[in-house]
């Protein structure tokens, strides 16, 4: 089983020096081991939960629900008109109660809360657990919920997540993998970017064969309390949670300055599918090569032969 790099008692000021610059995945065991609700998880799940409801408004996160049958996969309905969860709009309160009651039963519905920014829910809680190496305006997010598989998707952004309570194991993927992982749509997913089509837990090597290949590159982290995990961004990242009570805080953060006029990289890449689609190859080949030459080549700039007061958008283009 091949890992990510493990960073033991990591100095934050090396964070964006050594981890951050590599573009590789890392653990950096113990990172936020000092929080004070890391502590509480340590001690048991009810003086975390009571440690939690100390910071929690009544403020409505998204969370969502699969029932047992689902065995906590985020995923599609068989006939992929729809998705096999329900979302819903409630206080963290009410999820800490709901799992609560759902530990003791033997097959319990999964639920979670992905993604809510702290600051709305939570305002409080980032005052006494602060995230080593990051600057204040890189805002945590709160997951929070039971046993539950987010099928391998990316993030735009970097991402910083730090395990709190309960276990959670990351399958990585570089980005270069896209072929191996048979993504699904591209505009209909249950995460903001696509997902990956394959069922981790019972691979069908004869629907998804290339899926072996992914195998061989993939990295897998397991997580404890007071670990955390660097995610380069647009790497492929599948996520597996277990037990009544799994809490983890992430951060996400882009290094690039858009201009103010950009949409997101994904939305090009959409819009640019949008306007190949139809074209025959030799007008796709054409055009491949143009962008190529534009976006893609690291090795020159598209720019250098002409004024600087006349170049326009392909100002800055060469990322220097």
């Amino acid at each position: 089983m091949n890992t990510p790099t493990e960073y033991y008692d990591l100095d934050p000021a090396r964070f964006f020096s050594e981890v951050a610059g590599s573009y590789r995945p890392a653990i950096l065991r113990g990172f936020v081991r000092h929080w004070p609700a890391v502590q509480k998880a340590l001690q048991s799940p009810e003086a975390l939960c009571h440690y939690v409801l100390n910071f929690a408004t009544g403020f409505e996160v998204d969370a969502v629900m699969t029932p047992p049958a689902e065995g906590g996969r985020l995923f599609y309905k068989p006939d992929m008109d729809g998705f096999n969860f329900v979302r819903n709009k409630v206080p963290v309160a009410r999820v800490i109660e709901q799992l609560a009651r759902y530990s003791q039963f033997d097959a319990p519905p999964s639920v979670a809360v992905q993604s809510a920014l702290i600051d709305d829910c939570m305002p409080r809680f980032a005052l006494e657990n602060l995230a080593p190496a990051l600057p204040p305006s890189v805002k945590p997010r709160l997951w929070l919920g039971n046993t539950i598989t987010t099928p391998a998707h990316f993030d735009e952004s970097y991402n910083l997540a730090c395990v709190v309570s309960g276990k959670r194991r990351f399958t990585l993927f570089p980005p270069e993998q896209v072929d191996n992982l048979y993504i699904g749509p591209l505009d209909f997913a249950p995460t903001p970017t696509p997902i990956s089509m394959v069922n981790f837990r019972d691979p069908d090597y004869a629907l998804h064969p290339r899926f072996k290949e992914a195998q061989k590159a993939a990295l897998i982290a397991d997580l404890l309390p007071g670990d955390a995990l660097y995610i380069p961004t647009l790497w492929w990242h599948h996520v597996q949670s277990t037990g009544p009570l799994n809490m983890m805080v992430n951060y996400w953060w882009k290094n690039e300055q858009p201009a103010d006029d950009a949409g997101t990289t994904f939305d090009a890449l959409v819009a640019t599918l949008k306007a190949m689609k139809h074209q025959p190859p030799e007008v796709r080949a054409a055009w491949g090569a143009i962008f190529q030459h534009y976006v893609f080549d690291p090795t020159q700039d598209p720019s250098a032969h002409l004024p600087a007061h006349k170049q326009g958008v392909l100002k800055n283009a060469r990322n220097s």
